[in-house]
């Protein structure tokens, strides 16, 4: 039963195929052989090429036209006939004037006159263009004189005569330039559809298919042939203009030709085609200005733009060569047989063109063209798929990358996190000195691997794409004074001097990402620490104002170990170091300053460094801001609060409450409730999720803080649930985000999630007591 359904259906399809080409078959056959059935429509055409005299002087010669007469520099070209003409309606005798000025006499009188000397733009020719001189009954057995005026390699040319009815000659031109013109249309078409699409590519995907080139050179193309027909002075109004589109689109597509195989070629042979760019573009200019000047016409600078066509498709056919010997024609081997074809009939209308210079027989070339945009457009779809085939991979990578990146950041930083916790009870309790002084080497290894994890998970994270621009309203003042305080410390355990330079000028009130702007001049300054062994630095803070925005400038120099200046353009590339540190003492991954590239480029800023060896280095960052207050921020100075400060060990919180603290790690819980045991606050623990839900069921607490990567029911998933249920009494207890997940943008991640702060492991103790000062006091 299936077979037969099948061979039915293709059957039935085969019929209807039959029956519509059939019928076409049919149309076009009549409309051909069929004698003519229109009454209401003059369509007389006739030749009228027959007893014309060429006339110079007192001398007549009978010529049949058309033809080429050799006649000297300027001179006018005169031919008369007796005309023969209709008895019963009037007529026109048509012809092209290619590119002369044309004056018509009949019986004596002047009948006709052509020039384009008061409407054409430049130049000191006119255009080609059909003629229709009218032509009456009593016109009868009267001389008509035709007298055509040129000085270029076109004078003396004369073209086919025809007399007929307007209608008839403007139908029959129509008729024979009608297959060009459509073949025109449908290379603009196919050309310009082609360049889009090569342009979208480009700007999605950042890469450059041969598609783009080829689409360029074909619409050039298409624009030629309809600019060089004899009918275009039935498409624009002024025609010398399209007119001298003929050539200049021409030098286009020849340029097009040169970047499509460029393209084709990878770029093997670049030299030598963007020699042949360069050819065109001195063409185009001489032509063009000797255009202006009338010096010279355009239609002098075709036999240049077919010498360089040849050239190019030689050199390209020469190639070829190679890259069959190398190995390196499959890459291109669908479009190669598009070329060939396209050349062979370019080099069919070029050796044509030489051979009889009045036509130009342009239809084999056009067909050519579009078998060459066929197969480029059957390339262009497999590129295509490639493309997002490579870049589905590599989002794909990508991604498994940074969940691989996010899991080991909960993985590093929790067994840190004990490692730190517990140490810190080691220096709080400890009274042995050499004790003291093994727990201050433990915590500064251990703050130094947590630095490498930060920058490794900060890094995936910008180049993952996922970090946002948050722009907000900030206090200029409060921020460098935040940057000064984070810094402060280190600089002062590694006894540097550390200067704040600040105009007291610049507007206190900015609208930009505050956040990341912290990021970026804390990793600046605490990089200039790292390489400063004595000495100072010194944060420098300028602006200027344009376009309504403050252009902040924000600049780092330190008296540290510098930079070699062969050093400095690879400073920023991924784990390159300064000048390949050659001080031991000095470690670091230099992911610091890739990361800081990045944040700055994606708030439309720039950074550049200036260095010596052993004398320091200045960077700079200048980010456009925002202005929301002119008032002057005024002098720097760290003011009340400015400066963040370890809590004193003697420094005693008493606070009222009950704290639930949830985490999978045993080792954590412990290291947190021994970070609270001096604050007066009771702690309780759960070291899953179910079991948070049913203490936070029965239970109400002040504070809650939830471990996000737990087994089975993770801290999300215990927030949703709790959100959930109209009755529990920790509905509206805030609930803070602990987790060892702290990448870029995760405080945002879980603010959206519904969490009412975010705290990242290891735990500091001032960040945890400032957050309980923040949700208890």
């Amino acid at each position: 039963m299936k077979e037969t359904s099948g061979f039915l259906y293709q059957l039935v399809v085969a019929i209807g195929t039959a029956m519509v080409a059939a019928t076409l078959i049919y149309f076009f056959w009549g409309q051909a052989t069929l004698p003519s059935e229109q009454t209401y429509t003059d369509l007389s055409y006739e030749d009228y090429n027959k007893n014309w005299y060429y006339v110079v002087g007192e001398e007549r010669t009978p010529i049949t036209t058309p033809c080429h007469l050799e006649v000297e520099e300027g001179q006018t070209v005169v031919l008369e006939k007796t005309l023969v003409v209709s008895q019963k309606s009037d007529t026109y005798l048509s012809f092209n004037s290619i590119k002369q000025d044309v004056f018509v006499y009949v019986g004596g009188k002047a009948r006709y006159q052509f020039s384009t000397k008061d409407t054409r733009a430049f130049g000191s020719e006119s255009i080609g263009t059909q003629m229709m001189i009218p032509l009456h009954p009593k016109d009868n057995g009267k001389i008509i004189r035709i007298e055509m005026v040129g000085n270029n390699n076109y004078t003396g040319t004369i073209d086919a005569m025809h007399i007929g009815s307007q209608f008839g000659i403007v139908y029959h031109l129509f008729l024979q330039e009608g297959p060009k013109i459509l073949c025109a249309i449908i290379m603009m078409l196919s050309g310009t559809v082609a360049v889009v699409i090569g342009f979208l590519i480009k700007l999605i995907y950042n890469r450059t298919l041969s598609i783009l080139y080829a689409g360029w050179v074909v619409t050039f193309a298409g624009l030629w042939v309809v600019a060089e027909s004899q009918v275009r002075q039935f498409i624009t109004s002024n025609h010398s203009l399209l007119g001298n589109m003929t050539y200049v689109s021409l030098m286009f597509a020849v340029f097009g030709e040169a970047l499509y195989f460029d393209n084709l070629q990878k770029g093997r042979y670049r030299p030598l085609y963007m020699l042949m760019c360069i050819m065109v573009f001195v063409e185009f200019i001489l032509g063009v200005a000797n255009q202006f000047n009338e010096r010279a016409n355009l239609v002098e600078t075709l036999m240049y733009t077919f010498t360089a066509f040849i050239i190019v498709s030689s050199f390209f056919l020469i190639t070829m060569i190679r890259d069959i010997i190398d190995g390196n024609i499959k890459t291109y081997i669908l479009e190669l047989i598009g070329i060939i074809v396209a050349v062979v009939s370019g080099l069919i209308m070029v050796i044509q063109y030489f051979s009889n210079p009045t036509t130009m027989n342009s239809l084999v070339f056009c067909f050519g063209l579009l078998f060459l945009m066929l197969m480029t457009y059957i390339r262009a779809i497999a590129d295509i798929r490639n493309i997002e085939n490579e870049t589905y991979a590599a989002e794909e990578a990508q991604a498994s990358s940074f969940a691989f990146l996010t899991r080991m950041s909960h993985e590093m930083r929790t067994p840190i996190n004990a490692i730190l916790g517990m140490n810190k009870m080691i220096l709080r309790e400890s009274k042995e000195n050499n004790v003291l002084d093994y727990a201050r080497d433990v915590n500064s290894a251990g703050n130094y691997l947590l630095g490498i994890v930060n920058e490794i998970l900060d890094l995936s994270k910008v180049s993952a794409g996922k970090v946002e621009i948050h722009q907000e309203e900030y206090d200029l003042m409060d921020m460098i004074r935040e940057c000064y305080s984070m810094v402060r410390p280190r600089a002062k355990a590694s006894r540097l001097s550390f200067e704040v330079d600040m105009s007291d000028v610049l507007p206190s009130r900015l609208y930009g990402d505050r956040e990341h702007i912290i990021q970026v001049v804390t990793n600046l300054l605490t990089n200039a620490v790292k390489y400063t062994p004595t000495g100072r630095i010194t944060l420098t803070v300028q602006g200027r104002i344009k376009g309504g925005l403050l252009y902040l400038e924000m600049g780092v120099s330190d008296t540290g170990v510098g930079i070699a200046e062969d050093n400095i353009p690879y400073l920023f590339d991924s784990f390159s170091n300064r000048d390949a540190i050659k001080d031991k003492r000095i470690a670091g991954t230099g992911l610091g300053l890739l990361i800081t590239k990045e944040l700055v480029d994606l708030m439309d800023g720039t950074i550049s460094v200036s260095s010596e060896l052993a004398k320091g280095s200045c960077f700079t960052v200048v980010i456009p801001q925002g202005i929301r207050s002119d008032e002057p921020c005024g002098s720097f100075s760290i003011g009340p609060g400015g400066e963040r400060r370890a809590v004193d060990r003697g420094e005693i919180l008493d606070f009222i409450g009950r704290v639930l603290v949830v985490d999978d790690v045993a080792i954590n819980l412990r290291v947190f409730t021994m970070l609270l045991k001096d604050t007066g606050l009771k702690t309780e623990v759960a070291q899953s999720g179910e079991e948070a839900i049913k203490k936070m069921n029965r239970t109400k607490y002040d504070l809650v803080f939830m471990d996000h990567l737990m087994p089975g029911m993770d801290g999300i998933k215990v927030k949703e649930i709790i959100d959930s249920e109209p009755e529990n009494p920790n509905r509206d207890t805030p609930i803070i985000m602990q987790t060892a997940n702290a990448i870029v943008g995760a405080k945002e991640y879980y603010e959206r999630k519904g969490f009412s702060d975010y705290i990242s492991k290891p735990i500091k103790e001032e960040e945890l007591r400032a957050i309980i000062k923040k949700y208890l006091l």
